[in-house]
């Protein structure tokens, strides 16, 4: 917590937020950073990233962020503090951003707060989680190991599930990706190289009907969605990769979210609050990869750093002359 009043703050310690924060350092900004409970974001769990640009065969996630961490500590001499935004106030020229522990005041705001994996919303799913329901490949593939059962499904048709079925091949007996549609969604990159790995197979026109087990979970009942016939699938473990909800729950109304809840921007990152601006996997984008929040990060510290600069030709107000230095 801090009494001071930044000129920026960043909500979100992930790709977008940490290049936010560098770029608004560089463009003579004082930044205050709040990053959750997870410093790097989601991309910190990655077990191998290949699609970003510089990186020939790829690079652990978390060997990517701890880079991009480090650079932040250099440059911009702090890391995010490990604090949750519960609430905030958008509504004056002087933003507040409210934890547990206090608040943050700034100028303006960039909200790059990422999103979480989907949940699964079936019998079971609740009931099994981290008794052989995952989310998280990289943090629990490994446990495969110790199973009974090696014997693995992945839910999704996107990228994210086929990265899931990769990355569980060292450790599974055999992996089934499970997706409703006719043909995965994925890239076709990702599709041919599960397809290459011995023991992997992609079921289509199937969907994950409920989860079944005892103490664990034991199999899955399946139904195929063009005949409508139910079947199980005996697996030791499923792993979910259906998606991702935004994070925005603090935001209770502060700018303007989609019907799913991501936050509307213009081209210029700005949301409906001024002085108040969103970058990252958080707001309404046709793509969400880690390339393109850092761009978005980028952008949306340049249109602070301009809003910044207009404040400061305004005719004062009060005691709230320009931005702090």
């Amino acid at each position: 917590m801090t009494e001071d009043t930044y000129d920026l703050l960043v909500i979100g310690g992930g790709p977008a937020g940490l290049t936010a924060a560098l770029y608004a350092h560089r463009g003579g900004l004082r930044v205050g950073m709040i990053g959750g409970d997870r410093p790097g974001g989601q991309v910190m769990s990655h077990h191998r990233v290949e699609n970003y640009p510089g990186f020939p065969g790829g690079v652990p996630g978390a060997q990517l962020m701890m880079g991009w961490l480090k650079q932040v500590m250099d440059e911009v001499g702090a890391l995010p503090v490990p604090e949750t935004i519960v609430r905030v106030d958008f509504a004056s020229p002087v933003k507040t951003a409210f934890t547990a522990a206090g608040e943050y005041k700034a100028h303006a705001v960039i909200v790059a707060s990422g999103s979480r994996p989907k949940r699964l919303d079936l019998p079971g799913a609740v009931d099994f989680e981290g008794k052989g329901v995952f989310y998280c490949a990289s943090c629990d593939g490994p446990l495969l190991r110790t199973m009974q059962d090696r014997r693995a499904a992945v839910v999704g048709g996107g990228d994210t599930a086929f990265h899931t079925a990769i990355s569980l091949i060292p450790h599974a007996e055999w992996v089934t990706l499970i997706t409703r549609g006719p043909a995965p969604r994925a890239q076709p990159v990702l599709v041919n190289r599960l397809l290459c790995c011995e023991g992997a197979r992609v079921l289509v026109c199937h969907a994950v009907r409920s989860i079944i087990g005892d103490a664990c979970l034991t199999g899955l009942i399946l139904k195929d969605t063009e005949t409508g016939q139910e079947t199980v699938l005996n697996v030791g473990a499923l792993f979910v990769g259906i998606g991702q909800d935004p994070a925005t729950e603090f935001l209770q109304g502060a700018v303007e979210l989609d019907a799913e809840g991501f936050i509307v921007t213009d081209a210029l990152l700005r949301t409906s609050a001024p002085g108040v601006f969103a970058a990252g996997d958080v707001r309404v984008t046709p793509l969400r990869q880690i390339v393109t929040a850092a761009a978005d990060g980028a952008l949306a510290a340049n249109s602070a750093i301009r809003y910044l600069e207009g404040r400061q030709h305004e005719v004062p107000s009060g005691n709230s002359a320009s931005r702090p230095g």
